[in-house]
């Protein structure tokens, strides 16, 4: 297999930020094509890798047509994923994703919001321990009137674990009167983690809003001393912060088996049954 260029940002940056593209060896990808029309209102995907397998999953979706798409990572070595979804008009798409440990985990996503008021809504959370790496990049384009990106990274880094969100709403021509909105949130358990985060906003139209924002370090140190006034020891403290970070991104499945899944993954099952 020969290295492949992966996850390349739309507008390279200093080389040696190490964050314009992530290199992996890839055979070639179990590819999966989708198109959904408003008779597969809220159709629910769930993808749980749990092998080495180089996936690719392509939705289309119809005008007026509304979608879920939850995707599950973790318990492998290795992982390269690709999503790209294409919206007509009035399509909607909420993906959400999340990312439970892996040692190598690369995932590329694009959406192209073609069609007028087309949005796109994304909730990413992650968890990641040990020696864990993750590269994401997300990319979403849009050329339709008034449509709309909403993106939301929210997630834990504990011990040696890496992680990069690359996060770019693009507005080209024709775009006139849309939206995209950014927001990371990252939890910093450890002083030996390293963090990535590269908001990017691409603008050729005149008419858009677009704004990005993260906020990334450890618990405030007024919240520990509050909560261990109560008499919280101060390892449950980080355990529950961490754990609110990633419930924001759960609590929208809006599906009791896949969350029962995802708490036993996080050894949280005692905790929910």
């Amino acid at each position: 297999m020969a290295q492949t260029k992966l996850n390349i940002l739309p507008l390279p940056t200093f080389g040696q930020l190490g964050v314009n593209f992530a290199e992996r060896d890839v055979e070639g990808f179990e590819t999966e094509e989708i198109s959904i029309s408003p008779a597969d209102d809220r159709y629910i995907l769930q993808f749980n890798y749990s092998d080495s397998t180089d996936r690719e999953t392509v939705l289309r979706i119809a005008k007026d047509a509304k979608v879920k798409l939850v995707q599950v990572f973790g318990g492998t070595d290795r992982t390269v994923s690709k999503l790209s979804a294409v919206l007509d008009d009035s399509a909607e798409l909420e993906l959400i994703q999340l990312y439970i440990g892996g040692r190598d985990t690369v995932s590329d996503i694009a959406v192209a919001l073609d069609g007028r008021r087309s949005a796109f809504r994304a909730h990413i959370g992650f968890d990641l321990a040990q020696e864990d790496k993750l590269d994401i990049n997300l990319n979403a384009v849009h050329t339709g009137k008034k449509s709309s990106s909403d993106i939301a990274v929210r997630g834990v880094l504990s011990d040696r674990s890496e992680k990069t969100f690359k996060g770019t709403i693009d507005f080209r021509n024709g775009s006139a009167g849309a939206k995209g909105s950014e927001q990371e949130e990252v939890l910093l358990m450890s002083e030996k983690v390293r963090n990535k985060t590269v908001p990017v906003i691409l603008c050729a139209e005149e008419d858009v809003a677009g704004n990005h924002g993260a906020t990334v370090g450890r618990i405030d140190e007024r919240h520990i001393f509050y909560m261990r006034s109560r008499g919280i020891p101060e390892e449950k403290i980080y355990e529950l912060m961490a754990r609110s970070k990633l419930m924001q991104i759960i609590g929208r499945i809006g599906d009791e088996p896949t969350e029962s899944r995802i708490f036993r993954a996080l050894d949280w099952s005692d905790d929910n049954e």
